[in-house]
């Protein structure tokens, strides 16, 4: 069953699917909240469902018309946190064959497959170290 995110008594109270939202992904959305709102979340076991509460921190002056507008960025912090926990997994692999072929000192170096050319006529292999022309 859905819920509607709504503001109510000084506090904005926020639902997010946990078949789609993961705790991570929450949890860092909720992080860049911490320096105006208390924030909570709790887990409705029967609905599969969080439940995210802000509440303006003393300290933070936020204004009960500028409660609409955190709603609206919550919101979309959240699809933002979860579409970035999703591309780093799926890219995972190659950031670490990215990362060992960094470190690996040259030690698996291999020349790519194919002959190396150039469209405009370019031989590469015509200069030297020193980017001197060969003779």
């Amino acid at each position: 069953m859905g819920h509607s995110n709504f503001i109510k008594d000084g506090g904005i109270t926020a639902f997010a699917d946990a078949s789609f939202f993961s705790k991570d992904a929450i949890l860092k959305c909720l992080y860049w909240f911490g320096d105006k709102f208390h924030t909570t979340v709790l887990v409705k076991d029967d609905e599969n469902t969080y439940i995210i509460t802000l509440k303006p921190l003393d300290t933070a002056n936020v204004k009960e018309e500028d409660l609409d507008h955190y709603l609206q960025k919550l919101e979309r912090d959240l699809i933002d946190f979860q579409l970035r926990d999703t591309i780093t997994k799926e890219t995972q692999n190659v950031r670490d064959l990215l990362v060992a072929k960094a470190f690996s000192h040259g030690e698996f170096d291999e020349d790519p497959p194919g002959v190396v050319s150039d469209p405009v006529g370019f031989n590469p292999k015509s200069i030297d170290n020193n980017n001197n022309p060969l003779k």
